[in-house]
């Protein structure tokens, strides 16, 4: 009897070294995934580190799957703006990231908007081409700057929602490809 106990207090040893050793590489890698998404406040470094992130369907950026029925949709772990980012998924390797502002007055969107352009044109290079028009279903706007060399589009858009009493606006900004 005293060797099965001898056995048992051994396995549990063992055991216990095996899940240390475990839960220490799950925080190292925590730790490793907090590290390189650390806060940014250069917006510019913001727009780099996103459009990086594209070229592998913002994988080191996806959290917790939401659940739809047309695409796979993920919360994101760093939020251009707002606390609601999310990666949308339309098959293999047609990813695409996307945050919006709080609704509000059109004079305050118009004003977000016009400074989300004035931003992205000073962080991009020269290899960005700037198209702006009015939204397809809406009376809204949107600005896309298209990088032909990395198949990327980076846009903002000013979204207006309408309701009973009185309408609101959005500004919208999406990081991956249109066209896909």
């Amino acid at each position: 009897m005293n060797s099965i106990t001898f056995n048992h207090s051994r396995l549990a040893g063992y055991a216990t070294i095996i899940a240390a050793t475990f839960l220490t590489g799950c925080v190292n890698q925590n730790t490793l995934a907090e590290q390189t998404l650390a806060p940014i406040s250069n917006p510019c470094q913001k727009i780099t580190m996103l459009a990086n992130a594209y070229k592998t369907n913002f994988e080191t950026l996806k959290q917790s799957e939401v659940k739809s029925r047309a695409s796979n949709i993920w919360q994101a772990k760093y939020h251009l703006v707002g606390n609601n980012c999310k990666i949308w998924s339309f098959g293999a390797n047609n990813a695409t990231y996307s945050c919006n502002t709080i609704e509000v007055e059109q004079q305050s969107a118009q004003k977000y908007y016009q400074n989300a352009k004035e931003t992205i044109q000073q962080c991009l290079g020269d290899d960005w081409r700037l198209t702006e028009s009015k939204r397809n279903h809406d009376d809204g706007l949107k600005a896309e700057y298209v990088n032909e060399i990395n198949d990327l589009t980076i846009s903002t858009h000013l979204v207006p929602s309408t309701g009973v009493f009185k309408s609101k606006w959005s500004v919208y900004y999406y990081i991956g490809n249109v066209d896909r």
